[in-house]
């Protein structure tokens, strides 16, 4: 039944000082927790079973023997993926096969956002960066690229050099709701993650996308990813699955296309989330595990947004900056225009506000774009508000929101 005394715990800041946190709520809510169908998180050992009975491919052992050079491809600190112990795996395979610590580079696949600093990819990688020869953030505007052709979409591939110049390559990631490319991972990790900004232009602007958790083969945006794949030479992806928690319930090896579609069959089944019939009059979307960094809010506010009343979203941020290189530009000139303040919290806006976002980084380094937003750093102070604009309230909260798909009762 819903609790008419709530106080919330969840979880924040996935990419940094991972905590849960309780949040305590006006008493005139009426609070519903939706959480996702969810699985347990699986042992370690998983992961070796995983790169032992790859689908549809060769394990990585066997078919990278020859190769001169291979390349990681990884998702970045903005995605929840555990990098550290899915790296390391593949990384033994690789040496299997016989190659040497100088042989592999993994290149951060950071897509048009900013590239990691020293600390944040020793942060994401851990000791790994001492098991291969180099690693690479790439930076969209900078890293040097190579053209590989066309995609059937017209998208021109330009991609980081570094990845053409390598023998075998894998996509380390996880699979998740997207609202362009229908599901993240995969072969995203070459386009948009390691392209030229010019590509990711093409790919983002030209290319028809979503829906989000729509099927990934009829989505032309995925496709064009999986081109890009294609083009590039692609051997493996590594497919991890998350739970609410950040755990990692399913791990799929092989084929880049088959190994993301099996990943898909189970993201559903994990991210199914059960929501009752009647509309409530807010929804709390806590963007959890996707609170990176000031570009990510929309993975939450997504699944909340067809619920179609006004929408609180929760932002632990490891990044406060909104950056994103094809809406704002190159980092350098964006760095000095300044950082934009929330708008002014009046009443007005309050009665108004169709968002509601807090978030501690608000005031310090991050603001949305969108005036019309509400945006709080004192979790007391908001809720004293909304208490105002919402005495009595039916509340449906969305804890993992990124990861989830509300579907009615």
């Amino acid at each position: 039944m819903p609790s008419t005394h709530p106080t919330l715990r969840l979880r924040v800041s996935a990419a940094a000082n991972e905590r849960e946190e309780s949040f305590p709520l006006p008493a005139g809510w009426a609070v519903r927790v939706c959480h996702p169908r969810d699985r347990p998180a699986l042992p370690e050992s998983t992961i070796v079973r995983a790169l032992a009975n790859p689908v549809g491919a060769e394990r990585i052992a066997q078919a990278a023997r020859g190769a001169r050079h291979a390349v990681l491809l990884v998702d970045d600190f903005r995605r929840p993926t555990p990098a550290e112990p899915l790296c390391r795996a593949v990384i033994a395979e690789l040496n299997a096969a016989g190659l040497k610590q100088r042989q592999i580079t993994i290149i951060l696949g950071s897509g048009a956002h900013r590239p990691m600093n020293r600390r944040e990819i020793r942060a994401r990688l851990g000791t790994v960066c001492d098991l291969v020869g180099c690693v690479v953030s790439h930076d969209a505007f900078k890293s040097p690229v190579t053209f590989l052709g066309l995609t059937p979409a017209g998208t021109p591939v330009l991609v980081n050099e570094a990845a053409v110049g390598a023998d075998f390559s894998v996509t380390i990631s996880s699979v998740y709701p997207h609202g362009l490319t229908a599901w993240g991972g995969g072969a995203k990790m070459v386009l948009p993650g390691i392209a030229h900004i010019s590509t990711i232009h093409c790919h983002h602007r030209l290319v028809p996308g979503g829906p989000r958790g729509g099927s990934p083969g009829r989505c032309p945006s995925r496709l064009d990813s999986e081109a890009a794949g294609r083009l590039l030479g692609l051997n493996a992806s590594l497919c991890a699955v998350l739970n609410s928690r950040r755990g990692i319930c399913g791990l799929y090896c092989g084929d880049p296309t088959r190994a993301h579609r099996a990943a898909v069959r189970l993201a559903r089944k994990v991210g199914d989330t059960p929501v009752p019939a009647d509309p409530p009059d807010l929804v709390i979307a806590n963007t959890y595990p996707f609170d990176g960094d000031g570009s990510q809010y929309d993975k939450g506010q997504a699944p909340a947004m067809p619920f179609g009343c006004p929408i609180l979203l929760l932002c632990h941020l490891a990044d406060p900056s909104p950056y994103h290189g094809l809406y704002h530009g190159p980092l350098g000139p964006y760095r000095r225009r300044g950082t934009p303040q929330p708008p002014e919290r009046t009443d007005d806006l309050l009665r108004n506000a169709r968002v509601f976002l807090y978030s501690p980084q608000c005031d310090r380094g991050f603001a949305p774009y969108d005036r019309s937003w509400y945006c709080e750093s004192d979790w007391p102070r908001l809720m004293a508000a909304l208490s105002r604009r919402f005495p009595r309230a039916a509340v449906v909260v969305l804890p993992a929101a990124p990861l989830q798909l509300p579907r009615n009762l």
